[in-house]
């Protein structure tokens, strides 16, 4: 067994020994469910009873005499007889007299007050049975001839509380007002253990429910096996997961390679116009990558990663030797066109990248003065000083930097200051708010304010229709670029447009658009 194989068996195993941990919380979560289905149901029916007894109360109480005779005890036998929910009734007349339902039953050996006044006239009264130890729920119902209390099934049947194991559950009701006098069904030691749920019962009336502890402790025992099983499940999820993840970074960083050593990295071009002379300024090089199958990937699947892994540095090289080779065949050596390279901060971070760069650049006809480089404000440089050597490097050479997608990313105008750069290009997301009332319009407004009062050159990219055309040209921002002038295109295509472009401007025409 491999070292790999070690340690992925290890964390596997630590994986599931962690799940098993849940298994209290796991535990107490399900007895809870299976508790509160069978519980909540049972005082669900029992609270709306109550609910209405004040009303039900009243009703009965008027069907009675209050003498105790045959009538009244016929009326109490039959009532009890046909509502299965009260255990019995009796009449208490003011001379001390009584009579119940079931006459054979001795009076209960205290009755204590719960909730006095439950509503006018109505109180609550817990009944400690004189027969056992039993407590019941009473309902009194005070009228001048005297009292009527019936007494009402427990809330918890034996066969519920001993459903899990015998005497597993202690319910308790108890009022806010009177908290020392709470009825309860079941083992009466559970008090001392933290309640399993409460919840509210009727007006200020509290259930809370209690179970034994061993209740729950052979629910955590069933809980750990299932629990480890599942995080064995997860943690080898997982695993595989992590190992997908990485045999697929293996197998594109693979890729790219073998598309570096096929040359498969290929230069598109989109135009930069002059809206003020109507001509050409430059292009900006965009990278694409074209499979054996001529299938086209985007750039967003690969740039990401090989920014990430370093191949980003030979696929710029290649992308550098074919543009400038291509665009030579234009004869742009005789303009004064430029060519705008993406790069990221580490190309500017590094002497060594650079001057690798730049001697691609000096093997072909164009001029230096005619590259740009563009550094994205998206990524963040990690050694400024460095970066602002390189640059003055770059800048003695004749090669111009750009900052792009200003105002998106980390260094805002830190960045133009610190590194001392001349030119920026204004995101597309700003260009779009054109025409809107997007907030970022007023940022918009903002940068070209600042650019014209640094004297800075400034593109505004992403320029989709006249309207955004026009209102960045009358506020100075000339040059532009989007898909309203051309869309990125091939290097074939890229011919023909620059022909269309030069036709036009001697005829007068407005640019040609390749959308």
């Amino acid at each position: 067994m491999t070292q790999y194989h070690y340690v992925s068996l290890i964390f596997v195993l630590s994986i599931a020994f962690a799940c098993s941990l849940f298994n209290g919380y796991a535990s107490r979560q399900y007895v809870r469910y299976l508790v509160a289905s069978d519980v909540e149901q049972t005082l669900s029916y029992y609270s709306s009873q109550i609910t209405h007894y004040p009303e039900k109360l009243s009703q009965l109480a008027s069907v009675f005499e209050f003498n105790c005779l045959e009538q009244d005890r016929r009326q109490l036998q039959q009532l009890t007889y046909h509502d299965y929910l009260i255990r019995r009734m009796r009449l208490q007349l003011p001379d001390g007299r009584h009579c119940n339902s079931m006459e054979s039953i001795e009076p209960e050996r205290q009755l204590l007050p719960l909730v006095s006044p439950l509503r006018e006239g109505v109180g609550l009264w817990v009944a400690n049975e004189a027969h056992s130890n039993e407590q019941l729920l009473v309902v009194e119902k005070h009228v001048e001839i005297g009292k009527l209390l019936v007494y009402l099934e427990p809330l918890i049947s034996d066969s519920l509380r001993d459903k899990y194991c015998t005497s597993c559950l202690l319910v308790a009701v108890s009022a806010e007002l009177n908290p020392t006098v709470v009825l309860m069904r079941g083992d009466i030691s559970l008090l001392q253990t933290p309640p399993l749920m409460s919840f509210p019962l009727i007006d200020r009336l509290t259930v809370k429910v209690y179970v034994q502890s061993a209740l729950m402790d052979s629910y955590r025992q069933a809980f750990w096996l299932p629990l480890f099983l599942m995080g064995v499940f997860l943690g080898g999820a997982i695993l595989a997961g992590h190992r997908l993840i990485q045999s697929r970074k293996l197998s594109l960083h693979a890729l790219v390679d073998e598309g570096l050593a096929k040359q498969e990295f290929i230069p598109f071009y989109q135009p930069i116009v002059d809206v003020a002379s109507n001509t050409l300024y430059g292009c900006e090089m965009l990278a694409r990558w074209q499979r054996p199958d001529n299938e086209m990937i985007s750039p967003m699947e690969f740039i990401p990663y090989v920014e990430k892994s370093g191949q980003i540095f030979p696929i710029t090289d290649q992308l550098i030797t074919k543009a400038v080779n291509e665009i030579s065949k234009l004869n742009w050596q005789q303009t004064q066109q430029v060519l705008s390279i993406n790069v990221i901060p580490d190309h500017l971070e590094s002497h060594e990248i650079m001057e690798k760069s730049l001697a691609l650049l000096y093997r072909s006809q164009i001029s230096p003065r005619q590259i740009a480089f563009e550094v994205t404000e998206r990524k963040q440089f990690t050694d400024l000083a460095m970066a602002s050597d390189v640059i003055d490097l770059l800048r003695s050479k004749g090669v111009d930097v750009k900052l792009d997608d200003v105002g998106t990313g980390y260094g805002g105008f830190s960045y133009i200051q610190q590194l001392n750069i001349r030119s920026l290009k204004i995101d597309k997301m700003f260009v779009e708010t054109i025409g809107t009332s997007d907030i970022k319009l007023s940022l918009l407004d903002s940068i070209i304010a600042f650019g014209r009062e640094a004297g800075m050159e400034m593109i505004a990219e992403g320029v989709e229709t006249l309207e955004q055309s026009m209102y960045l040209a009358q506020r100075g921002v000339n040059l532009q670029q989007g898909f309203y002038f051309g869309k990125p295109m091939n290097f074939q295509d890229f011919a023909y447009f620059c022909k269309s472009m030069a036709a036009n401007r001697r005829t007068g025409d407005d640019p040609v658009e390749m959308g």
